[in-house]
């Protein structure tokens, strides 16, 4: 398995999810990579496990707990996933998706609360340490 290094002991298994955990870092700003899994029902009766890539600690937007998913591909399995866990766990969690911007207009907006792009999460990042 080809991984970005590591955070907490944790693997980082895209690029992106690495970027993301490096502006945290760099921001103060604890997190956690995979800290559980939360099973979801998927279309019909299938059921699935979801993992959120980075949880952040201690920090919440509108009450809820703050969590990150890095897409780096439209055919990511977790898009579905996320969709469904959002819809089951959105009044605890806020979801925020970075993607490519091209992407983030073809992912149905029911999957995240708020998005951002490689290019502008370390200004997102920044409003929420403020």
């Amino acid at each position: 398995m080809v991984t970005f290094g590591h955070c907490g002991g944790r693997p980082l298994l895209t690029r992106l999810e690495a970027d993301v955990c490096r502006v945290l870092d760099e921001l103060g700003l604890a997190h956690a990579h995979r800290p559980r899994h939360f099973e979801v029902q998927l279309a019909g009766e299938k059921v699935g496990a979801f993992s959120p890539d980075i949880v952040v600690r201690g920090r919440g937007r509108e009450g809820k707990t703050v969590v990150f998913e890095a897409i780096e591909s439209l055919r990511d399995p977790d898009i579905d996933k996320l969709e469904a866990f959002r819809r089951q766990y959105g009044q605890e969690f806020y979801v925020i998706m970075v993607a490519r911007e091209d992407y983030l207009y073809k992912i149905s907006p029911d999957c995240f609360d708020e998005d951002a792009t490689p290019e502008t999460i370390g200004a997102l990042l920044g409003r929420m340490v403020d």
